[in-house]
């Protein structure tokens, strides 16, 4: 696809610029295409939807999805193209899909498609490298470039200049001879890497957002692949093979506080699935739905369990759809990495599921249980391990005692015009962080705004977030954006004036002092510990060909002994066989209680949700490990 159409320059119009921060775009971009199946299963549901709002229109259609690719050596890729055969696109159309933010896909009309923000297609190209769009409609070809210009520093695009006629030629030479489209990115990211044909390709069948599609019988979807490895092509059909289990649940559940009806359907595998924990191509969980696509797959608190990998099925919410359709964007996480589980609404959905997974998970565990060979560790071993867990649960209550963050949220009535500071007035306990809210109207989707914070008279009280540009739609008031910054006071007695500068001008101010310890105040409520402690046990278990090193389930921590790095390490009574024995063992048994700390941080706010929350783990895991895991190496090994 090199030849008349890309040569004849002349075609296009001027280069512009996208209308939006041009940092933005960037990291929205990285954000949302972080792995090479994250641009397929973009441009694939973009193809999806075309047929889709087609098919609502009964119109019939092939269904037909082609994805191309050459792969380099060293997992490098060149070029990546998907072509549909559905609606094309007219020029003006096309411009406005190069819009951030612009609503293409159809999805406020009432349309039942995945591109809940008409985006995936720019952030794929910008991610990537250099896009070219080429899309037929109505016998006329229209086509735009898309591009992240390194000089400017800026997204640029250029569309042609008037649509035309296309020749039988130029038809063969993008592949669609009547209506439909084609993206062509070339790709210079050397960072995303494609794996090699035998890895992908059930990658692309698996991949939760892609299931239905890939098991729809209106839709046919080739993987055409190219290797410059082997000089291997290989083109063949993708599709999902569901795995075998038996119906244990089907049945309606009304949402407490909201009244809406969700249909929640469960299965049960005979043989162990792919655990579901951060892994979107594992069959195993619950795929959750809403306006007729998938938008998440999990067990919730039960995906790193054992139990709960012979578990799959659907949740169907409606109520997700009709809320972001009213504009509650809130409830979807920005970078379109699922459901934004910390929204109200989300919240009291995962609790729902959670119960009525509860049973069944105990049980396939108390199966699991008896049919495990029993394990005597030496008195010596069971009672220095009794001692770690009276250590970690001592961590624990420490850690449970600390207060929450500081920001304080908007009161109902509060009327939010430019920038908003909560609290306007606060104490700051000497050497202590305090946090602080800002809020600014949600103006248009894709435009974050950029807020620097100062402390404008006062050398002891310092900002520690002096730029906020991570803003996120409020989860009760979608049409405001929420961002969070701290402040620390390092002499009491000091006042200071903490100032908020957007970068439209608006600003506001909060009045804040230092104050000593003994005169906090009262404190916030403490979460209680679980009766018998977080920690009751840790064992050993002899699972066969384990998926991961240690796991912490209801209390205990279980180290999968069979694991091959441990088997060099440790015997199956968790004996050392070798002197660094105690040292792995006192980082895995580090591993499972900074990872449950970690994750109690976060549901606490700390640090709280802005770009994604496995990036807001990341950082609690970092912070815990930092604090606990040197102390529970000296308690273990010495």
């Amino acid at each position: 696809m090199g030849g008349y159409i890309i040569m004849n320059s002349s075609i296009f119009g001027e280069a512009k610029k996208l209308q939006i921060e041009p940092r933005i775009v960037k990291q929205m971009s990285l954000a949302t295409i972080r792995t090479f199946p994250d641009a397929i299963v973009e441009l694939v549901t973009n193809c999806d939807d075309s047929y889709r709002r087609l098919e609502e229109k009964n119109v019939v259609c092939s269904g037909e999805i082609k994805v191309f690719i050459k792969r380099l050596k060293g997992g490098r890729c060149e070029e990546l193209k998907a072509i549909d055969f559905a609606e094309g696109m007219e020029k003006n159309q096309l411009e406005e899909a190069l819009k951030f933010g612009g609503e293409t896909s159809g999805f406020e009309k009432g349309k039942s498609v995945r591109g809940l923000f008409g985006r995936g297609l720019k952030e794929s190209i910008l991610a990537l490298g250099k896009g070219i769009i080429y899309t037929i409609k109505d016998n006329k070809i229209s086509i735009a470039e898309l591009w992240w210009d390194e000089t400017s520093s800026s997204a640029k695009y250029k569309i042609i200049k008037e649509s035309y006629i296309p020749s039988l030629e130029e038809r063969d030479e993008v592949g669609i001879k009547e209506n439909g489209t084609c993206v062509k990115i070339s790709i210079t990211n050397e960072r995303i890497k494609c794996p090699e044909y035998k890895t992908l390709k059930p990658q692309i069948c698996n991949h939760f957002a892609l299931r239905e599609i890939n098991s729809s019988t209106k839709r046919k979807v080739y993987l055409c692949f190219e290797s410059s490895k082997d000089g291997s092509r290989i083109s063949s059909p993708i599709s999902f093979e569901k795995p075998a289990g038996k119906e244990i649940l089907n049945m309606p559940i009304t949402l407490p506080n909201y009244g809406d009806e969700i249909k929640v359907k469960i299965l049960e595998s005979d043989t162990e699935l792919d655990s579901p924990y951060n892994d979107p191509y594992s069959k195993a969980g619950l795929l959750i739905k809403s306006g007729g696509a998938i938008l998440d797959k999990t067990l919730f608190k039960f995906s790193s369990e054992k139990a709960g990998s012979y578990f799959f099925g659907e949740v169907v919410c409606e109520g997700i759809y009709g809320r972001i359709k009213r504009g509650d964007y809130g409830m979807i996480d920005p970078n379109r990495c699922g459901i934004e589980w910390q929204h109200q609404y989300c919240k009291i959905l995962q609790n729902e599921i959670e119960k009525v997974l509860q049973p069944f998970i105990e049980k396939k565990k108390e199966e699991l249980l008896k049919s495990k060979p029993s394990i005597k560790m030496s008195e010596q071993t069971k009672k220095m391990l009794n001692k770690i867990c009276q250590l970690l649960n001592r961590f624990a209550k420490l850690e449970l005692e600390k207060e929450l963050p500081d920001g304080t949220d908007l009161e109902k009535d509060d009327e939010v015009r430019g920038i908003m500071i909560k609290p306007s007035k606060a104490h700051i306990i000497i050497n202590k962080e305090r946090w602080f809210s800002v809020y600014v109207p949600f103006k248009q989707v894709g435009i974050i705004p950029k807020v620097k914070v100062t402390s404008s008279n006062n050398e002891k009280i310092s900002v520690l977030d002096p730029d906020i540009n991570n803003f996120r739609p409020h989860s009760k008031r979608p049409e405001i954006l929420i961002g969070r910054f701290r402040v620390i006071g390092r002499e009491v007695g000091s006042i200071g004036t903490i100032k908020c500068i957007s970068e439209d001008g608006s600003n506001a101010t909060a009045e804040v002092d230092v104050i000593p310890e003994e005169k906090e105040g009262k404190k916030k409520k403490k979460l209680e510990i679980p009766k018998g402690g977080f920690f009751s046990e840790i064992t050993p278990d002899l699972e066969r060909d384990p998926n991961q090193r240690v796991a912490y389930e209801s209390g205990k921590i279980k180290i999968f002994v069979m694991f091959p790095m441990i088997q060099q390490y440790l015997d199956e009574k968790l004996e050392p066989k070798r002197d660094e024995g105690k040292v792995i063992l006192a980082e895995l048994i580090g591993e499972a209680f900074c990872k449950v700390v970690a994750r109690e941080r976060v549901d606490r706010g700390n640090p709280p949700i802005i770009t994604s929350e496995i990036d807001a783990f990341n950082i609690a895991m970092n912070a815990v490990q930092k604090e606990y895991l040197h102390q529970i190496h000296k308690i273990l090994v010495e």
